[in-house]
């Protein structure tokens, strides 16, 4: 049995991985102003920052712990220290241009 590589899932991780670059998470919404300049309910807008080393969205964001070959593996910490777990298909992925 021979393993396939899934290229286009490879070319999601590496853009992410470079950092500084919006993407929008497949079901994922927000009621924001759109690009028609009407408010309603819009594709939530994420941002990898310049390291690589977190996701934001809005004001917050998760640090990314690991960048699997089909996810990315995200977690942060609330208020009274408790540490929640997040992942991130590359499939779910759309580039924000």
């Amino acid at each position: 049995m021979r393993l396939k590589t899934n290229k286009g899932y490879m070319n999601i991780k590496k853009q992410l991985q470079k950092g500084n670059i919006k993407f929008t998470i497949k079901g994922i919404t927000s009621y924001c102003k759109g690009d028609d300049g009407e408010y309603g309910m819009n594709p939530k807008v994420f941002e990898v920052n310049k390291e690589a080393n977190a996701i934001n969205a809005e004001f917050r964001g998760m640090n990314v712990t690991k960048w699997g070959p089909t996810c990315v593996t995200l977690y942060t910490f609330d208020m009274l220290g408790k540490r929640s777990i997040g992942k991130i298909n590359y499939k779910n992925i759309k580039i924000w241009q």
